[in-house]
């Protein structure tokens, strides 16, 4: 027959130690359970060594005399710290297996009414984790593994309303019970919800909050941050030392070189606008002067904004792992993952084209001239500002996604997003201190730029998107 048996998470582990009690083992971090009874270390022990029904939990405890075991207090702490784990067994073998991610998730499973209908949510996803089927979603911090193929065909089923009895009936040779213990645990977890039984509604259709996220926003929230989930995050080096990282500057592309225009910054001190005023003029702008911006100007903007002021090498004997650079906008670790391409449409000076800024030289590198991908590239631009106007300059902010995954787990892409935003405000400053139109952009079309440009996606590809001209 199915059963349910209670186990510990993997990197948790009760040992009996001679002089009496027990230790509960955390990662490294070691707890006495001196006062436990001899029985409910036993029982404990047990727990932690592969698991047991509650009832033979019970049973365990009860040899010393329950009313002298402390058993369930221990359980019940356990359980509350979300250490407890829950697994269904069939014909001796794990069917699945559901745990919690972080501490302080007290996990439970619901009765299942025989006509209460389920249906999956749309915040649940699977995926292949260490050979076996995950479920998650970012409603609750649990993790359900599939061990066994029936835990995959309820997946299927349940993207329509329906009942265990339905379940059972529309698997062959499926065991009802193990139906309804899947069930069970697809509830405990929250990639299923339960609908209305007269109207038929789904819980979290009915929750304002909950009704404008979106499934992958939803997601990229819960996980770039802790508190939802156990995976590592922040500076793991993951790769080192398989994977040597990004160079801090993307080497030179080839192409024709147009050297740019170096202002005098010590003049610039002197005579720019003061920065509040600066600040308080800032406003994005969707007209242009008839005389278009010259390649003076964006020379200008671009050494102001992207240029590199300063490199430092690797030395990993003082814990600097990767070589760095310093720019005029700050960056995640110094990675400085961001590169500017140029796509032109009207500049005194410059050709009709697509350009690549190179920071550490401050020159521009023509990669092609005026063709279909570069026609698209600015129709859009001006699509996405109502059609307002055609640009003069767009500027596509593209990355080099490994240059930062390489470091980060978990938040390199959130990183990312605000080196974009950083750099964004830095354009929009600039851009405005030298009496110029500058427009940030919603979104922009990826595969033309790595089209025009040669670009592999998922190696370098636009993250966010700027247009610059002459101001009326």
């Amino acid at each position: 027959m199915p059963k349910i048996t209670l186990g510990l998470r993997r990197n948790i582990i009760i040992k009996e130690i001679p002089e009496g009690g027990a230790e509960l083992h955390v990662g490294s971090m070691v707890r006495p359970l001196q006062e436990a009874s001899s029985s409910a270390v036993k029982a404990l022990v047990r727990l932690s060594a592969g698991g047991a029904t509650m009832e033979e939990l019970e049973e365990i405890a009860h040899q010393g005399g329950w009313l002298r075991s402390n058993f369930p207090h221990y359980y019940e702490k356990l359980s509350k710290l979300g250490y407890i784990t829950w697994s269904i067994e069939a014909e001796g073998k794990r069917v699945a297996r559901l745990e919690v991610m972080v501490p302080g998730v007290e996990l439970s499973l619901p009765e299942i009414p025989p006509d209460q209908r389920f249906v999956l949510s749309r915040f649940a996803f699977s995926r292949c984790l260490n050979n076996k089927t995950v479920i998650e979603t970012p409603l609750k911090p649990v993790r359900l593994e599939l061990e066994h193929w029936l835990g995959s065909a309820l997946w299927g089923l349940l993207s329509r309303p329906v009942n265990s009895h339905q379940l059972s009936g529309a698997i062959p040779d499926a065991n009802p019970t193990t139906v309804k213990m899947l069930l069970q645990l697809f509830h405990a977890a929250a990639v299923v919800q339960e609908l209305n039984a007269t109207e038929g509604d789904v819980p979290e259709e009915c929750d304002q909050a909950l009704r404008q996220w979106e499934f992958h926003d939803l997601l990229f929230h819960s996980r770039t941050r802790t508190g939802r989930h156990d995976y590592p995050l922040g500076a793991t080096f993951r790769f080192q030392p398989e994977i040597q990282p990004l160079p801090a500057c993307k080497p030179a592309m080839s192409g024709e070189v147009i050297d740019l225009y170096k202002p005098d910054l010590e003049g610039l001190k002197k005579e720019d606008s003061p920065f509040t005023l600066v600040l308080e003029e800032r406003r994005s702008m969707r007209g242009y002067s008839p005389e278009p911006i010259t390649i003076y100007q964006l020379g200008e903007f671009l050494y102001r904004t992207a240029r590199v002021q300063k490199t430092t090498l690797a030395d990993p004997k003082r814990g600097n792992m990767y070589d760095v650079s310093i720019r005029p906008y700050p960056s995640s670790g110094a990675c400085h993952a961001l590169e500017t391409y140029l796509v032109v449409g009207e500049c005194d000076g410059l050709d009709t084209g697509l350009y690549h800024y190179n920071p550490f030289g401050h020159y521009l590198v023509k990669l092609s001239g005026e063709n279909r991908h570069i026609e698209l590239i600015l129709e859009n631009a001006e699509d996405s500002t109502g059609r307002q106007c055609y640009p003069q300059v767009f500027i596509s902010i593209a990355a080099r996604f490994q240059r930062l995954s390489w470091k980060y787990s978990s938040i390199s892409y959130s990183l990312l997003l605000k080196d974009v935003g950083v750099l964004l405000q830095t354009m929009y400053l600039v851009s405005t201190a030298m009496n110029l139109a500058p427009c940030a952009l919603g979104t922009g079309h990826s595969e033309w730029l790595c089209r025009a440009a040669g670009l592999n996606y998922l190696e370098e590809s636009p993250v966010g998107e700027f247009m610059l001209g002459s101001k009326i």
